[in-house]
């Protein structure tokens, strides 16, 4: 997963903080970087010649990759660049295919809300088309005063990594990528299994008319959760420390809620994925927890479907 690692940058600070982390999976590892900048230049009515406005912006964003690489390439590190035209997403979804990387690293750049983060428009795309594992880092913090602040450049601990599971093949293909990132920052894993509430017979919940149906009557003890137990086994083989976490509730609040409680430094989550139409869609717990999370986000992408 780390051999090849695609990192797209806009020239923005907030877009380079996701260079510490870079940096320490270099020290650990044996990693290629190819750095990634995009230039866009949309229309302008009225304005038929855009070509001085093209080469200023391709000539600037040469310079500021140049200066880039040679940072890293100083320290030792195999470094590319590309400065590439087109909107950003998809050169980015682009660029990982054609130049088979094998990780997307980026920060997000969007906040919302009191309490929650919105992922930035080109960050969001990315997380609901990779075909890659993508390490999300995102640019904002909870300050002292319970808002938030732009993060800074520091290297941000991985001392725990939540692994949230439901027994799918979908939510077990974030294993090797999780334990890939554990073995490198020595981190904890806590596997966890949300399941569904008990609901007695006939019961409605507001605004559904749909009686549903009995479900699990109450959690398992984590000792006796077999999907928990099956992870597990997967994270000693590697040699990794590994704890078990049974809870009942809606997926996408407990996996939130356990991150905090729990005080996680990673979550590590299985997407569905999708092609054709439906390129940009995700499954609804990932997109509540992408949109939601305030730590660094790692996202695989379980087998495509043709829709």
């Amino acid at each position: 997963m780390l051999k090849r690692i695609l990192v797209p940058l806009d020239g923005s600070a907030r877009a380079e903080l996701i260079l510490s982390q870079v940096g320490r999976i270099l020290r650990r590892e044996d990693s290629e970087i190819l750095f990634l900048r995009t230039v866009n230049i949309p229309p302008f009515a009225g304005r038929a010649d855009l070509g001085p406005l093209r080469h200023a912006e391709m000539e600037a964003a040469q310079g500021y990759l140049h200066a880039m690489t040679r940072r890293f390439i100083d320290r030792g590190a195999k470094v590319s660049g590309r400065v590439l035209e087109g909107a950003a997403a998809d050169v980015i979804l682009d660029t990982a295919r054609s130049e088979g990387a094998t990780l997307i690293a980026m920060t997000t750049h969007g906040r919302g809300g009191i309490a929650r983060w919105a992922m930035g428009s080109v960050a969001e795309k990315v997380a609901r088309a990779a075909d890659v594992p993508l390490l999300l880092v995102r640019s904002f913090r909870r300050s002292p005063k319970e808002d938030f602040e732009p993060a800074g450049p520091e290297e941000v601990p991985v001392r725990r990594i939540l692994v949230p599971v439901d027994g799918s093949p979908t939510s077990m293909s974030v294993i090797t990528p999780a334990e890939k990132l554990a073995s490198l920052y020595g981190s904890e894993i806590l596997v966890l299994h949300v399941l569904t509430p008990y609901m007695p017979p006939g019961a409605v919940l507001p605004g559904m008319e749909a009686t549903l149906p009995i479900l699990h009557p109450a959690p398992p003890r984590a000792e006796e959760d077999e999907v928990t137990e099956k992870t597990a086994e997967r994270f000693r083989h590697a040699g990794l420390r590994v704890r078990r976490l049974s809870v009942e509730g809606e997926a996408a609040s407990q996996i939130l809620d356990v991150c905090a409680s729990e005080h996680a430094d990673l979550i590590a989550l299985g997407t569905h994925g999708r092609s054709g139409f439906s390129r940009w869609a995700l499954g609804s717990v990932a997109e509540r927890v992408l949109r939601s999370t305030e730590v660094p986000l790692l996202l695989v992408r379980g087998a495509s479907k043709a829709v």
